[in-house]
């Protein structure tokens, strides 16, 4: 099985987790991440040139999204949306390391790219699951700031 479909598998899966056992900000952020990854398929660009410079289509889609993060950091109780924000700010300063330095293998580029969206899905679904594990314990889990 080949990395971008495990990584689908991966996506899918902790996204429905996210919508089915999460609240709100777990759930925006299961849809970010999914129409993130979504539109990054279809902004990217044609197979031959695809990450020979700086693909300006991601980059406003990671800059769209880092700012929705950083939108439910503030907005909600959760810490969570602040290491998923670091983690698209990782990914952003990918892109601008290759405007920097465009002689950057084409290859390492994507992998430097790729390599954040595990993470981010990883965070969703330890996010996830620490909200159920207090609303176990707790009986409620607040998820806006007052």
């Amino acid at each position: 099985m080949t990395r971008q479909a495990l990584f689908l598998a991966f996506l899918l899966l902790s996204s429905a987790f996210a919508f089915r056992k999460g609240d709100q900000p777990e759930k925006i952020g299961a849809v970010t991440l999914l129409l993130g990854a979504s539109l990054t398929v279809l902004v990217a660009s044609p197979l031959g040139t695809r990450f020979q410079d700086v693909e300006a289509g991601i980059l406003v889609i990671d800059i769209s999204i880092l700012g929705i993060f950083l939108w439910l950091s503030i907005q909600s109780t959760r810490f969570w949306p602040i290491w998923i924000a670091a983690i698209l700010g990782a990914e952003v300063i990918v892109h601008v390391a290759l405007a920097i330095a465009p002689e950057v293998v084409p290859r390492a580029y994507m992998h430097g790219l790729a390599l954040w969206g595990w993470f981010a899905q990883l965070a969703l679904v330890i996010a996830t699951w620490r909200h159920r594990r207090r609303l176990k314990r707790l009986g409620a889990d607040a998820p806006w700031k007052s």
